[in-house]
């Protein structure tokens, strides 16, 4: 009977024992750490400027860009379009000429002040902007960084920092953009 009692009270404190410990304390070391990245200090909910989008014909007279070798689509801007309006947002209405052929035009924004881009159309038919069903601002950093535009556009050729560039001097990264790399539009590259 007493070693009954024995296990009994040796199997209870050991369950003691295991509860405690589960729902043990956690030290300062174990806590998760907070955020590192860099903070955007503006304000969150920035007021923007009424856009309305540009006439079609707007989507003309293209500035072509390089932002690596990792792909073989290539990247327009229009150069009429391209503005950095009093909010701060750099507009424009970007083309981009898949290997295979296909042609996308869009208007759309990047706010540098936030790391943003936003789609506000597409030109379909080449006749008429249909605007995007979900136009909202989103972080210029999701998506594939191999061949997003946006971010080359973000890096040195619209922003300066978290400032906009003027579009003569964004232009002109534009046009230098292809130095960096042997050959030509027209001879192809290496």
């Amino acid at each position: 009977m007493n070693s009954r009692l024995l296990i009994r009270c040796f199997s209870g404190a050991c369950l003691l024992l295991a509860s405690a410990l589960s729902h043990a304390q956690i030290t300062d070391w174990q806590k998760p750490e907070p955020f590192r990245g860099v903070e955007k200090s503006g304000p969150k909910d920035l007021k923007e400027d009424d856009f309305l989008l540009p006439d079609v014909a707007v989507a003309s007279n293209w500035v072509e860009f390089h932002i690596g070798s990792e792909t073989r689509n290539r990247y327009f801007v229009a150069r009429d379009s391209l503005s950095v309006g009093p909010d701060g947002v750099t507009r424009f209405v970007s083309r981009v000429l898949t290997a295979g052929g296909a042609e996308n035009i869009s208007v759309e924004a990047i706010r540098c002040e936030t790391g943003e881009k936003r789609l506000y159309a597409n030109l379909r038919n080449g006749r008429e902007w249909v605007r995007a069903r979900d136009s909202g601002w989103k972080s210029v950093f999701t998506g594939n960084r191999l061949n997003d535009y946006r971010q080359g556009l973000y890096f040195g050729l619209l922003c300066a920092g978290d400032q906009p560039m003027a579009p003569a001097d964004s232009l002109a990264s534009m046009a230098a953009s292809f130095k960096a790399r042997a050959g030509s539009p027209l001879t192809g590259y290496r």
